[in-house]
């Protein structure tokens, strides 16, 4: 696997962490030992979609860098590159 497969990966998994502890968080607001998890899963997640984005481009349109001209559909999606 190369690179910009696993910073993909890394995107899609501490974003699947994030979206588990949100739910749970939503039913047990004062869970101060899940509330640390999701900070530390949040921060995670941030710095894996730095990562990709700094990397290897946007991942959403919000990731589109300020240019001449609006690039957001110019390179292929992520999952459309060939592993």
């Amino acid at each position: 696997m190369n690179g910009k497969w696993e910073a993909l990966r890394a995107v899609s998994e501490t974003g699947f962490v994030l979206q588990e502890l949100i739910e749970y968080l939503d039913t047990h607001p004062a869970d101060a030992q899940a509330l640390s998890a999701y900070r530390q899963a949040r921060d995670a997640y941030e710095a894996a979609k730095d990562y990709y984005v700094a990397n290897y481009g946007p991942l959403c349109a919000e990731n589109v860098p300020d240019g001449e001209m609006w690039d957001w559909v110019a390179q292929p999606w992520p999952w459309e590159t060939e592993v």
